[in-house]
Protein backbone atom coordinates (compact mmCIF):
# COMPACT_ATOMS: atom_id res chain seq x y z
CA UNK A 1 0.00 0.00 0.00
CA UNK A 2 1.44 3.33 -1.06
CA UNK A 3 -1.23 5.58 0.48
CA UNK A 4 -3.07 5.80 3.82
CA UNK A 5 -6.33 6.20 1.90
CA UNK A 6 -6.13 2.51 1.04
CA UNK A 7 -7.10 1.67 4.64
CA UNK A 8 -10.50 3.37 4.27
CA UNK A 9 -10.26 5.20 7.61
CA UNK A 10 -13.11 7.28 8.98
CA UNK A 11 -13.09 10.95 7.87
CA UNK A 12 -11.89 12.05 11.34
CA UNK A 13 -8.81 9.80 11.16
CA UNK A 14 -8.10 10.76 7.57
CA UNK A 15 -8.33 14.43 8.60
CA UNK A 16 -5.54 13.86 11.13
CA UNK A 17 -3.37 12.23 8.46
CA UNK A 18 -4.00 15.05 6.02
CA UNK A 19 -3.19 17.78 8.56
CA UNK A 20 -0.03 15.96 9.59
CA UNK A 21 0.98 15.47 5.94
CA UNK A 22 1.17 11.69 6.41
CA UNK A 23 1.06 10.14 2.95
CA UNK A 24 2.79 6.77 2.74
CA UNK A 25 2.61 4.18 5.55
CA UNK A 26 5.81 2.53 6.77
CA UNK A 27 6.20 -1.24 6.36
CA UNK A 28 5.18 -1.95 9.97
CA UNK A 29 2.05 0.18 9.47
CA UNK A 30 1.24 -1.67 6.25
CA UNK A 31 1.29 -4.96 8.15
CA UNK A 32 -0.21 -3.92 11.49
CA UNK A 33 -3.08 -1.61 10.54
CA UNK A 34 -5.14 -4.18 8.55
CA UNK A 35 -4.56 -6.81 11.23
CA UNK A 36 -5.90 -4.54 13.98
CA UNK A 37 -8.80 -3.31 11.83
CA UNK A 38 -9.80 -6.96 11.45
CA UNK A 39 -9.73 -7.27 15.24
CA UNK A 40 -7.00 -9.88 15.31
CA UNK A 41 -4.40 -10.25 18.07
CA UNK A 42 -1.04 -9.07 16.80
CA UNK A 43 2.64 -9.40 17.65
CA UNK A 44 4.80 -7.01 15.62
CA UNK A 45 8.59 -6.70 15.89
CA UNK A 46 10.15 -3.67 14.21
CA UNK A 47 12.94 -1.24 14.92
CA UNK A 48 12.24 1.74 17.17
CA UNK A 49 11.46 4.87 15.17
CA UNK A 50 9.64 3.07 12.32
CA UNK A 51 6.13 4.27 13.15
CA UNK A 52 4.92 1.59 15.56
CA UNK A 53 2.86 4.03 17.65
CA UNK A 54 0.72 5.10 14.69
CA UNK A 55 0.60 1.47 13.55
CA UNK A 56 -1.66 0.63 16.49
CA UNK A 57 -3.06 4.08 17.36
CA UNK A 58 -4.74 4.77 14.00
CA UNK A 59 -6.75 1.52 13.71
CA UNK A 60 -7.69 1.52 17.42
CA UNK A 61 -8.96 5.10 17.18
CA UNK A 62 -10.87 4.13 14.04
CA UNK A 63 -12.56 1.16 15.75
CA UNK A 64 -13.47 3.03 18.93
CA UNK A 65 -14.85 5.98 16.97
CA UNK A 66 -16.85 3.72 14.65
CA UNK A 67 -18.57 2.06 17.63
CA UNK A 68 -18.83 5.17 19.78
CA UNK A 69 -22.63 5.24 19.70
CA UNK A 70 -22.85 1.66 21.00
CA UNK A 71 -21.43 2.57 24.43
CA UNK A 72 -23.48 4.27 27.13
CA UNK A 73 -21.50 7.12 28.66
CA UNK A 74 -22.71 6.20 32.14
CA UNK A 75 -20.85 2.89 31.77
CA UNK A 76 -17.60 4.59 30.78
CA UNK A 77 -16.77 6.19 34.13
CA UNK A 78 -13.38 4.75 35.00
CA UNK A 79 -13.73 2.13 32.24
CA UNK A 80 -11.40 2.67 29.25
CA UNK A 81 -11.99 0.86 25.99
CA UNK A 82 -8.28 0.66 25.22
CA UNK A 83 -5.28 0.51 27.57
CA UNK A 84 -1.76 1.23 26.33
CA UNK A 85 1.03 -0.10 28.58
CA UNK A 86 4.52 1.39 28.27
CA UNK A 87 7.62 0.93 30.48
CA UNK A 88 8.60 4.50 31.44
CA UNK A 89 7.12 7.89 32.28
CA UNK A 90 8.87 9.43 29.31
CA UNK A 91 7.12 7.00 26.99
CA UNK A 92 3.79 7.68 28.69
CA UNK A 93 4.22 11.36 27.81
CA UNK A 94 5.46 10.61 24.30
CA UNK A 95 2.56 8.28 23.44
CA UNK A 96 0.12 10.68 25.10
CA UNK A 97 1.31 13.46 22.80
CA UNK A 98 0.61 11.34 19.69
CA UNK A 99 -2.79 10.21 20.97
CA UNK A 100 -3.82 13.75 21.87
CA UNK A 101 -3.06 14.94 18.35
CA UNK A 102 -5.30 12.20 16.89
CA UNK A 103 -8.00 12.82 19.53
CA UNK A 104 -8.16 16.45 18.45
CA UNK A 105 -9.73 15.22 15.21
CA UNK A 106 -11.48 12.06 16.44
CA UNK A 107 -12.98 13.75 19.53
CA UNK A 108 -12.09 10.85 21.83
CA UNK A 109 -11.04 11.25 25.45
CA UNK A 110 -7.49 10.27 26.41
CA UNK A 111 -6.14 9.95 29.95
CA UNK A 112 -2.80 8.95 31.42
CA UNK A 113 -1.69 7.51 34.75
CA UNK A 114 1.74 8.08 36.23
CA UNK A 115 3.35 7.49 39.60
CA UNK A 116 5.00 10.09 41.79
CA UNK A 117 3.13 12.95 43.40
CA UNK A 118 -0.10 12.58 41.40
CA UNK A 119 -1.17 9.27 42.97
CA UNK A 120 -4.71 10.55 43.54
CA UNK A 121 -5.22 10.76 39.76
CA UNK A 122 -6.68 7.24 39.52
CA UNK A 123 -9.30 8.08 42.16
CA UNK A 124 -10.42 11.03 40.06
CA UNK A 125 -10.50 8.92 36.89
CA UNK A 126 -13.12 6.73 38.55
CA UNK A 127 -15.47 9.69 38.23
CA UNK A 128 -14.57 10.50 34.60
CA UNK A 129 -15.79 9.02 31.32
CA UNK A 130 -12.91 8.44 28.89
CA UNK A 131 -11.94 6.12 26.04
CA UNK A 132 -8.19 5.39 26.16
CA UNK A 133 -5.76 5.08 29.09
CA UNK A 134 -1.95 5.26 28.81
CA UNK A 135 0.16 4.09 31.76
CA UNK A 136 2.85 1.79 33.13
CA UNK A 137 1.88 -1.73 34.33
CA UNK A 138 2.55 -1.20 38.04
CA UNK A 139 0.44 1.94 38.16
CA UNK A 140 -2.44 0.25 36.33
CA UNK A 141 -2.37 -2.84 38.54
CA UNK A 142 -2.62 -0.83 41.75
CA UNK A 143 -5.51 1.21 40.28
CA UNK A 144 -7.38 -1.96 39.27
CA UNK A 145 -6.83 -3.58 42.66
CA UNK A 146 -8.22 -0.46 44.37
CA UNK A 147 -11.20 -0.56 41.97
CA UNK A 148 -10.34 2.89 40.64
CA UNK A 149 -10.03 1.61 37.05
CA UNK A 150 -12.42 -0.93 35.55
CA UNK A 151 -11.89 -3.33 32.64
CA UNK A 152 -15.51 -4.20 31.78
CA UNK A 153 -15.44 -2.32 28.44
CA UNK A 154 -11.87 -3.18 27.43
CA UNK A 155 -11.49 -3.83 23.70
CA UNK A 156 -7.70 -3.48 23.24
CA UNK A 157 -4.75 -4.11 25.54
CA UNK A 158 -1.56 -2.83 23.91
CA UNK A 159 1.95 -3.57 25.17
CA UNK A 160 4.27 -1.03 23.54
CA UNK A 161 7.99 -1.79 23.85
CA UNK A 162 7.02 -5.28 25.04
CA UNK A 163 10.62 -6.48 25.27
CA UNK A 164 11.58 -3.61 27.55
CA UNK A 165 8.51 -4.23 29.73
CA UNK A 166 9.93 -7.69 30.36
CA UNK A 167 13.51 -6.41 30.77
CA UNK A 168 12.34 -4.01 33.48
CA UNK A 169 10.60 -6.75 35.48
CA UNK A 170 6.97 -5.97 34.64
CA UNK A 171 6.08 -9.53 33.61
CA UNK A 172 4.42 -10.36 36.95
CA UNK A 173 2.40 -7.14 36.97
CA UNK A 174 1.22 -7.78 33.41
CA UNK A 175 0.24 -11.36 34.23
CA UNK A 176 -1.80 -10.14 37.21
CA UNK A 177 -3.48 -7.46 35.10
CA UNK A 178 -4.55 -10.07 32.54
CA UNK A 179 -6.14 -12.23 35.25
CA UNK A 180 -8.15 -9.23 36.46
CA UNK A 181 -9.54 -8.15 33.07
CA UNK A 182 -13.32 -8.63 33.20
CA UNK A 183 -14.00 -8.10 29.50
CA UNK A 184 -14.43 -11.45 27.76
CA UNK A 185 -13.88 -10.16 24.25
CA UNK A 186 -10.75 -8.06 24.05
CA UNK A 187 -7.74 -8.18 21.76
CA UNK A 188 -4.04 -7.90 22.53
CA UNK A 189 -1.41 -6.01 20.53
CA UNK A 190 2.28 -6.56 21.27
CA UNK A 191 4.83 -4.22 19.72
CA UNK A 192 8.53 -4.74 20.24
CA UNK A 193 11.92 -3.69 18.85
CA UNK A 194 13.68 -7.01 19.56
CA UNK A 195 12.87 -10.69 20.02
CA UNK A 196 14.37 -11.84 23.35
CA UNK A 197 14.32 -15.57 24.02
CA UNK A 198 11.87 -15.31 26.93
CA UNK A 199 9.46 -13.05 25.00
CA UNK A 200 7.48 -15.78 23.26
CA UNK A 201 7.47 -18.00 26.33
CA UNK A 202 5.94 -15.12 28.28
CA UNK A 203 3.25 -14.44 25.66
CA UNK A 204 2.28 -18.11 25.47
CA UNK A 205 1.88 -18.36 29.24
CA UNK A 206 0.20 -15.00 29.80
CA UNK A 207 -2.13 -14.83 26.79
CA UNK A 208 -3.19 -18.46 26.46
CA UNK A 209 -6.57 -17.62 24.90
CA UNK A 210 -5.11 -15.33 22.23
CA UNK A 211 -3.82 -16.42 18.85
CA UNK A 212 -1.37 -13.86 17.50
CA UNK A 213 -0.79 -12.83 13.92
CA UNK A 214 2.96 -12.28 13.81
CA UNK A 215 4.83 -9.69 11.76
CA UNK A 216 8.63 -9.63 11.96
CA UNK A 217 10.12 -6.75 10.02
CA UNK A 218 13.90 -6.96 9.88
CA UNK A 219 14.23 -3.74 7.95
CA UNK A 220 11.23 -1.54 8.58
CA UNK A 221 12.48 1.51 6.68
CA UNK A 222 13.43 -0.34 3.51
CA UNK A 223 17.02 0.85 4.06
CA UNK A 224 19.57 0.25 6.76
CA UNK A 225 20.37 2.93 9.29
CA UNK A 226 24.10 3.58 8.95
CA UNK A 227 26.03 4.35 12.13
CA UNK A 228 29.72 5.23 12.11
CA UNK A 229 31.57 3.99 15.18
CA UNK A 230 34.70 5.38 16.86
CA UNK A 231 36.31 3.46 19.71
CA UNK A 232 38.48 5.34 22.21
CA UNK A 233 40.74 2.99 24.17
CA UNK A 234 41.74 4.16 27.63
CA UNK A 235 41.99 3.19 31.29
CA UNK A 236 39.06 3.42 33.68
CA UNK A 237 40.65 6.34 35.56
CA UNK A 238 41.16 8.29 32.33
CA UNK A 239 37.47 8.41 31.40
CA UNK A 240 36.59 11.65 33.18
CA UNK A 241 39.45 13.64 31.64
CA UNK A 242 38.75 12.12 28.23
CA UNK A 243 35.08 13.12 28.50
CA UNK A 244 36.04 16.76 29.03
CA UNK A 245 38.50 16.61 26.13
CA UNK A 246 35.84 15.01 23.92
CA UNK A 247 33.34 17.77 24.67
CA UNK A 248 35.98 20.46 24.11
CA UNK A 249 37.38 19.20 20.83
CA UNK A 250 35.10 16.61 19.21
CA UNK A 251 31.43 17.06 20.16
CA UNK A 252 29.42 18.99 17.58
CA UNK A 253 25.71 19.62 17.95
CA UNK A 254 23.39 17.75 20.31
CA UNK A 255 24.30 14.37 21.74
CA UNK A 256 23.54 11.78 24.40
CA UNK A 257 26.04 10.34 26.89
CA UNK A 258 25.15 6.99 28.42
CA UNK A 259 26.28 5.67 31.81
CA UNK A 260 25.67 2.45 33.70
CA UNK A 261 25.43 4.09 37.13
CA UNK A 262 22.95 6.74 38.20
CA UNK A 263 25.55 8.25 40.54
CA UNK A 264 27.89 8.90 37.61
CA UNK A 265 25.11 10.67 35.71
CA UNK A 266 24.60 13.18 38.54
CA UNK A 267 28.29 13.59 39.36
CA UNK A 268 29.50 14.19 35.81
CA UNK A 269 26.45 16.27 34.99
CA UNK A 270 27.53 18.77 37.65
CA UNK A 271 31.14 18.60 36.44
CA UNK A 272 30.19 19.38 32.85
CA UNK A 273 27.88 22.22 33.88
CA UNK A 274 30.71 23.81 35.85
CA UNK A 275 33.27 23.29 33.07
CA UNK A 276 30.96 24.47 30.25
CA UNK A 277 28.62 27.04 31.84
CA UNK A 278 27.33 28.30 28.49
CA UNK A 279 26.30 24.89 27.17
CA UNK A 280 22.96 23.22 27.83
CA UNK A 281 23.41 20.13 30.01
CA UNK A 282 20.56 17.84 31.07
CA UNK A 283 20.52 14.69 33.20
CA UNK A 284 18.07 11.79 33.29
CA UNK A 285 18.03 8.78 35.62
CA UNK A 286 15.66 6.66 37.69
CA UNK A 287 16.20 8.39 41.04
CA UNK A 288 14.86 11.70 39.77
CA UNK A 289 11.29 12.78 40.46
CA UNK A 290 8.70 12.66 37.72
CA UNK A 291 8.70 16.47 37.44
CA UNK A 292 12.51 16.64 37.21
CA UNK A 293 12.70 13.97 34.53
CA UNK A 294 9.97 15.59 32.47
CA UNK A 295 11.54 19.04 32.75
CA UNK A 296 14.99 17.82 31.72
CA UNK A 297 13.79 15.62 28.88
CA UNK A 298 11.46 18.25 27.45
CA UNK A 299 14.25 20.83 27.77
CA UNK A 300 16.68 18.65 25.85
CA UNK A 301 14.16 17.91 23.08
CA UNK A 302 13.29 21.62 22.74
CA UNK A 303 16.71 23.22 23.18
CA UNK A 304 19.30 20.53 22.46
CA UNK A 305 22.68 20.28 24.17
CA UNK A 306 23.97 17.24 26.07
CA UNK A 307 21.70 14.66 27.72
CA UNK A 308 23.50 12.50 30.29
CA UNK A 309 21.42 9.42 30.96
CA UNK A 310 21.22 5.92 32.33
CA UNK A 311 19.50 3.33 30.11
CA UNK A 312 16.12 4.75 31.09
CA UNK A 313 16.11 6.77 27.85
CA UNK A 314 17.86 4.24 25.63
CA UNK A 315 14.60 2.76 24.41
CA UNK A 316 11.55 3.92 22.56
CA UNK A 317 12.22 7.64 22.70
CA UNK A 318 12.46 9.33 19.33
CA UNK A 319 14.72 12.39 19.38
CA UNK A 320 15.09 14.21 16.07
CA UNK A 321 18.41 15.64 14.90
CA UNK A 322 20.59 13.84 17.44
CA UNK A 323 24.14 14.24 16.11
CA UNK A 324 25.99 11.68 18.19
CA UNK A 325 25.90 9.16 21.03
CA UNK A 326 28.75 8.56 23.48
CA UNK A 327 28.91 5.39 25.54
CA UNK A 328 30.87 6.53 28.57
CA UNK A 329 30.27 2.97 29.85
CA UNK A 330 29.50 0.02 27.61
CA UNK A 331 26.16 -1.44 28.77
CA UNK A 332 26.02 -4.64 30.81
CA UNK A 333 23.10 -5.89 28.67
CA UNK A 334 24.30 -6.22 25.08
CA UNK A 335 20.92 -5.39 23.53
CA UNK A 336 21.05 -1.95 25.15
CA UNK A 337 24.07 -1.13 23.01
CA UNK A 338 21.84 -1.38 19.94
CA UNK A 339 19.11 0.68 21.59
CA UNK A 340 21.58 3.38 22.63
CA UNK A 341 23.13 3.56 19.18
CA UNK A 342 19.68 3.63 17.61
CA UNK A 343 19.04 7.08 19.10
CA UNK A 344 21.21 8.57 16.35
CA UNK A 345 21.05 8.08 12.59
CA UNK A 346 17.29 8.69 12.37
CA UNK A 347 15.24 9.69 9.33
CA UNK A 348 17.83 8.31 6.86
CA UNK A 349 20.56 10.50 8.36
CA UNK A 350 24.02 9.22 9.17
CA UNK A 351 24.63 8.52 12.85
CA UNK A 352 27.83 8.65 14.89
CA UNK A 353 28.65 6.63 18.00
CA UNK A 354 31.70 7.01 20.25
CA UNK A 355 32.69 4.35 22.78
CA UNK A 356 35.04 4.59 25.75
CA UNK A 357 36.59 1.11 25.84
CA UNK A 358 38.67 -0.17 28.76
CA UNK A 359 40.50 -3.49 29.27
CA UNK A 360 37.75 -4.56 31.68
CA UNK A 361 35.20 -4.38 28.84
CA UNK A 362 36.56 -7.42 27.01
CA UNK A 363 33.69 -9.74 28.02
CA UNK A 364 31.06 -7.07 27.28
CA UNK A 365 32.49 -6.54 23.79
CA UNK A 366 31.99 -10.21 22.91
CA UNK A 367 28.31 -10.10 23.91
CA UNK A 368 27.77 -6.76 22.14
CA UNK A 369 29.25 -8.10 18.90
CA UNK A 370 26.94 -11.13 19.11
CA UNK A 371 23.98 -8.72 19.44
CA UNK A 372 25.19 -6.69 16.44
CA UNK A 373 25.51 -9.85 14.35
CA UNK A 374 22.02 -11.01 15.38
CA UNK A 375 20.22 -8.01 13.87
CA UNK A 376 20.15 -6.29 10.51
CA UNK A 377 18.31 -3.03 11.12
CA UNK A 378 21.46 -1.10 12.01
CA UNK A 379 24.50 -1.04 9.75
CA UNK A 380 26.84 -0.84 12.72
CA UNK A 381 30.46 -1.86 13.16
CA UNK A 382 31.54 -4.51 15.63
CA UNK A 383 33.84 -3.53 18.49
CA UNK A 384 37.46 -4.54 18.88
CA UNK A 385 38.79 -5.41 22.30
CA UNK A 386 41.86 -3.49 23.52
CA UNK A 387 45.11 -5.42 23.27
CA UNK A 388 46.29 -6.64 26.64
CA UNK A 389 49.14 -9.18 26.70
CA UNK A 390 48.36 -11.74 29.36
CA UNK A 391 51.98 -12.83 29.86
CA UNK A 392 53.14 -9.25 30.07
CA UNK A 393 50.66 -8.56 32.81
CA UNK A 394 52.03 -11.45 34.82
CA UNK A 395 55.59 -10.17 34.47
CA UNK A 396 54.56 -6.74 35.64
CA UNK A 397 52.93 -8.28 38.66
CA UNK A 398 56.12 -10.16 39.48
CA UNK A 399 58.24 -7.04 39.13
CA UNK A 400 56.03 -5.24 41.60
CA UNK A 401 56.65 -7.95 44.17
CA UNK A 402 60.39 -8.44 43.50
CA UNK A 403 62.51 -5.44 44.67
CA UNK A 404 64.83 -3.81 42.16
CA UNK A 405 68.66 -3.86 42.48
CA UNK A 406 68.73 -0.22 43.57
CA UNK A 407 66.30 -0.94 46.37
CA UNK A 408 68.37 -3.96 47.45
CA UNK A 409 71.62 -1.92 47.56
CA UNK A 410 70.00 0.81 49.64
CA UNK A 411 68.67 -1.75 52.08
CA UNK A 412 72.12 -3.35 52.37
CA UNK A 413 73.72 0.05 52.95
CA UNK A 414 71.29 0.77 55.79
CA UNK A 415 72.18 -2.53 57.42
CA UNK A 416 75.92 -1.71 57.24
CA UNK A 417 75.37 1.67 58.86
CA UNK A 418 73.46 0.11 61.69
CA UNK A 419 76.23 -2.44 62.14
CA UNK A 420 78.97 0.23 62.36
CA UNK A 421 77.08 2.13 65.04
CA UNK A 422 76.80 -0.99 67.15
CA UNK A 423 80.51 -1.72 66.88
CA UNK A 424 81.37 1.89 67.74
CA UNK A 425 79.46 1.64 71.00
CA UNK A 426 81.41 -1.45 71.96
CA UNK A 427 84.73 0.37 71.53
CA UNK A 428 83.64 3.21 73.82
CA UNK A 429 82.46 0.92 76.62
CA UNK A 430 85.95 0.08 78.06
CA UNK A 431 86.79 3.80 78.39
CA UNK A 432 83.79 4.41 80.62
CA UNK A 433 84.80 1.43 82.74
CA UNK A 434 88.31 2.85 83.27
CA UNK A 435 86.76 6.03 84.68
Amino acid sequence: MSDFKSFDFLPEIQSFLNDGNFKSPTPVQVKAIPTILERKDICAVAQTGTGKTLAYALPIFNQIKANDDDIDMDDQYGNPRAIILVPTRELVSQVMKVFKSIAHHAKLRIRKLEGGKDKGRSRRLKEEAFDILICAPGRLLSAIERKEIGTDLLEWLVLDESDQLLDMGFSKDISKIVTKVKSKDYNVALFSATKPEDFFKFTEQTFKDHKFTEHFLNDSHGIKTTIETFNIYLGQREKQDMLIAFLEKQARGSGMIFFNKKEEVSKLGELIKARFPRRKVWVLHGDMTKAERKENFDGFVAKGGYLLSSDISARGIDIQDLNWVLNYDLPFEAVYYLHRCGRTGRAKKKGTVYNFVTPSDRNLIGRINDAIAGQNNLNIQTLKAPKVAGSGAKKVAKKKVKPSKKVTRKATARKKVVHKKKSAKKKKTPRYKRK
